[in-house]
C-alpha cells in the first residue's frame, strides 16, 4: 500500500472517530429537543436517540411533543422511529430522507411531568395572514352563537302561591260601577216622580167627560166646549212630550249601561294579564338549536385544523423557490443554449415518504403515509400528500387524506376526514344543557372537508347518527329536577340526528351556517311539554280571576236588569195611560168639531129655507 493512501485512510478514520465523539447521541438529543421546543412553544422530548454516523441512520425510541395549550398533555407522541440520510445530498448540506418509519403514533396522551417552558417574550404566531383572517372570522362567528336560557323553564307554575300575590282590581272597579249605577237609578226614580200622577190623569179624564156634547144646543156653547177641549188637549200633549223626553233620555242611558259588560270584560282581562306577567309564564322561543348544540364545537375543530394549515402555509411562503428562471427566447434564426436541470438539484430538505402507524380515537389502529415533505415543491414538481386509514374492532373506520399544493399561483390546502360506522355509546354529543346525556347506543358517521385556496376558504362538515338512544343513568350536574325532566323528554324523542355545518370565505365575505333536524324536533318537543303546562296554568289563573270577579259581576248585572225592568215598566204604564187620555181628549175634540160642523150646516140650511120662504112671500104680494 502506498504511503499516501495509508495517510488518507488514517485521516478519514480519524475524522469519523472525531465526529463520533463530537456528535454524541446525548448531544443530538439535546439539540433536537431545543430546536423542537423552540418551534412548538412547549417541551419536545426525545428518548433513546441513536445516531450512526457510519451508516447515516438515526432512530429514537420515543418522542413527546407537548400541547402548548395544555402542557400536561402531549399533542402527539411516537414510539420507535427510524430513518436514514442519503450521503451524497448531505455532502452539499441538503437533507434527503428516502423513508421515515414511524411507529406507535398516539394523540392527546397524558404526560408525567409538566411540559411548560420557562416564560419568554411571546412571539407573533407563525401563521399565514390568510389563515389568521379566517380564524378571526371564525372567532366572530363563535361570539355570535346563541345561548339558550333553560332556567326560564326550570319551575312549574304554582297557581296557589301565585294567587296570594295577585292584586285584583276589577272587583273594586265593578263595585264602584255598581254604586254609580245605583245613583243613576235613584236619579231616575226622582225623575219619574215628575210624570203625571193617576190623580192628575183622572182629573183630565173628568174634565173631558164633563163636556156633554149632547146637551150643547147653541153654536156658542159648542165654541166654548171646543175651547175647553183644546185646552185639555194641550195640557195632555205637554205631558206626552215631557214623557217622551224622559223616555228618550232613559233609553240613551240604558244603551250606555248596556256597554258595561264590555268594560267589565276589559277590566277582568287586565287583571288576567297582570296575573300572567306576575307568573312569568315562559314563551316557547327555541330557535337555532343546531347553533346552540354544535356551533362552538364545530368552529373550535375547524380552527384547530386551520391552525396547522396556517403554520404549514406560513413556512412555505417563506421558502423561496429554487426553480431556475426561464431563459428569454433568442431571436429567430439564431442558436440558443439548452439548459438541463441537474440530477443533483436537490431541495434543502426532503422527506420522500413517512410510513406511520399508531393508535388514535379510542384504539383506532392507524396506518398510512405522508409523501414529499419538502422545503420547496417547485424543485421536485410534486405537492405534499398524505393518506391515513384506521380501523377498530367494532368496525369503525377512519380515513384522513389531503394535499398541500404550492406549485400553482394560488396555494391550495385540502384535508378530508371521514369516519364511518362510529359507535355512539358513551359519547356526549354536546356540552349544552339541552342534551346533557351520553349516548347509550347508535351509529354515526362524519364526512368533512376543509380547503384553503389562495385567500378563499371552505369547510363543510356533515354528521349523521341513527338508531340513537341516550343513557340516563348519570344525572346531569347543575340541573334541577324540572329541567332534568324536560331534557330527558327531549332526548327520548330523538332517534336520528342530521347536522351540516358550512363555513365559507370568498374575498372579504364570510358566512357560517348550521342546519339540523333537531331544530324543529326540539322546538316541537319543548312546545309540547311546556305549552301544555303553561296552558294549564293560564286556564287555572283565568278561572280563578273570573271566579273571584263573578260575584261582583253578577251583582252588577242583577242590579241593571232589575232596575231596567222596574223603570221600563213604570214608563210603559205611564205611556199607556197618557196615550189613553190623549186619545180620549182627541176623540172628544173631534166629536165637538164634528157637531159644530153639523150645527153649522144645519144653521146654514135653516137660513136658506128662511130666505126661500121670504122670496115666496114676496112674489105672492
Amino acid at each position: 500500500m502506498r504511503k499516501k493512501g495509508v495517510i488518507s485512510l488514517v485521516i478519514f478514520i480519524a475524522l469519523i472517530v472525531a465526529l463520533t465523539f463530537i456528535f454524541t447521541d446525548s448531544w443530538l438529543e439535546h439539540t433536537m429537543e431545543s430546536a423542537g421546543s423552540s418551534i412548538v412553544g412547549a417541551k419536545v422530548e426525545f428518548d433513546g436517540v441513536d445516531f450512526s454516523l457510519l451508516h447515516l441512520r438515526m432512530r429514537w425510541q420515543r418522542l413527546q411533543v407537548t400541547d402548548p395549550k395544555d402542557t400536561w398533555k402531549n399533542l402527539f407522541e411516537t414510539g420507535k422511529t427510524e430513518f436514514a440520510l442519503e450521503l451524497e445530498p448531505l455532502l452539499t448540506k441538503k437533507i434527503i430522507i428516502d423513508n421515515l418509519q414511524l411507529e406507535g403514533l398516539r394523540f392527546s396522551t397524558k404526560r408525567e411531568t409538566d411540559g411548560k417552558l420557562p416564560e419568554k417574550p411571546s412571539k407573533p404566531e407563525e401563521k399565514s395572514k390568510v389563515v389568521l383572517a379566517v380564524q378571526n372570522e371564525l372567532e366572530k362567528a363563535t361570539a355570535k352563537m346563541p345561548v339558550m336560557n333553560l332556567q326560564q323553564y326550570s319551575r312549574k307554575v304554582n297557581v296557589d302561591s301565585l294567587w296570594k300575590m295577585i292584586d285584583l282590581r276589577s272587583p273594586q272597579k265593578i263595585d264602584s260601577l255598581k254604586k254609580e249605577y245605583e245613583q243613576k237609578y235613584a236619579n231616575w226614580e226622582n225623575r219619574l216622580q215628575t210624570l203625571p200622577t193617576e190623580k192628575e190623569l183622572k182629573g183630565l179624564q173628568s174634565q173631558i167627560e164633563g163636556i156633554q156634547v149632547d146637551q150643547i144646543k147653541t153654536v156658542n156653547d159648542f165654541q166654548t166646549a171646543l175651547a175647553k177641549a183644546n185646552r185639555i188637549y194641550k195640557e195632555a200633549d205637554s205631558l206626552n212630550k215631557n214623557f217622551k223626553k224622559i223616555k228618550s233620555d232613559f233609553q240613551t242611558e240604558i244603551a250606555q249601561i248596556k256597554t258595561s259588560p264590555d268594560v267589565v270584560k276589559q277590566w277582568i282581562n287586565q287583571d288576567y294579564q297582570r296575573a300572567l306577567q306576575l307568573a312569568h309564564l315562559p314563551e316557547i322561543s327555541v330557535k337555532n338549536v343546531a347553533d346552540i348544540l354544535f356551533g362552538r364545537q364545530i368552529i373550535n375543530k375547524v380552527q384547530a385544523v386551520s391552525g396547522y394549515v396556517g403554520t404549514a402555509r406560513y413556512y412555505m411562503e417563506k421558502v423561496k423557490s429554487t426553480q431556475p428562471k426561464k431563459k428569454e427566447s433568442p431571436p429567430r434564426l439564431k442558436g440558443q443554449d439548452i439548459y438541463f436541470s441537474s440530477k443533483r438539484n436537490w431541495p434543502k430538505f426532503w422527506i420522500k415518504q413517512i410510513s406511520l402507524s399508531g393508535v388514535a380515537m379510542n384504539e383506532v389502529q392507524l396506518a398510512g403515509n405522508v409523501k414529499d415533505v419538502v422545503s420547496s415543491q417547485a424543485v421536485i414538481g410534486k405537492p405534499t400528500t398524505f393518506a391515513v386509514n384506521g380501523t377498530r374492532r367494532d368496525q369503525a373506520a377512519l380515513k384522513v387524506d389531503g394535499t398541500f399544493d404550492y406549485l400553482g399561483e394560488k396555494p391550495t390546502e385540502t384535508i378530508n376526514v371521514n369516519f364511518q360506522n362510529m359507535p355512539m355509546s358513551n359519547i356526549k354529543l354536546s356540552d349544552s344543557p339541552i342534551l346533557p346525556y351520553k349516548f347509550q347506543q347508535g351509529s354515526g358517521r362524519v364526512n368533512s372537508m376543509l380547503q384553503f385556496q389562495g385567500s378563499d376558504f371552505l369547510a363543510d362538515v356533515k354528521f349523521v347518527a341513527s338508531g340513537v338512544r341516550f343513557d340516563y343513568s348519570d344525572k346531569p350536574v347543575g340541573l334541577n329536577p324540572r329541567l332534568v325532566e324536560i331534557t330527558r323528554s327531549i332526548a327520548e324523542a330523538i332517534n336520528t340526528i342530521n347536522v351540516q355545518a358550512v363555513a365559507k370565505r370568498t374575498g372579504d365575505k364570510f358566512s357560517f351556517s348550521i342546519n339540523s333536524n333537531l331544530d324543529n324536533l326540539i322546538y316541537n318537543k319543548m312546545k309540547e311539554i311546556v305549552s301544555g303546562e303553561v296552558e294549564k296554568a293560564r286556564q287555572q289563573l283565568e278561572q280563578r280571576v273570573r271566579a273571584e270577579v263573578e260575584k261582583y259581576q253578577k251583582n252588577l248585572e242583577a242590579l241593571t236588569a232589575q232596575k231596567k225592568q222596574e223603570l221600563q215598566s213604570r214608563l210603559d204604564l205611564a205611556q199607556a195611560e197618557i196615550q189613553k187620555r190623549t186619545d180620549e181628549i182627541q176623540a172628544k175634540r173631534k166629536e165637538i168639531e164634528d157637531r159644530i160642523e153639523q150645527e153649522k150646516k144645519k144653521l146654514q140650511k135653516n137660513l136658506e129655507n128662511q130666505a126661500k120662504d121670504k122670496l115666496k112671500d114676496l112674489f105672492k104680494k
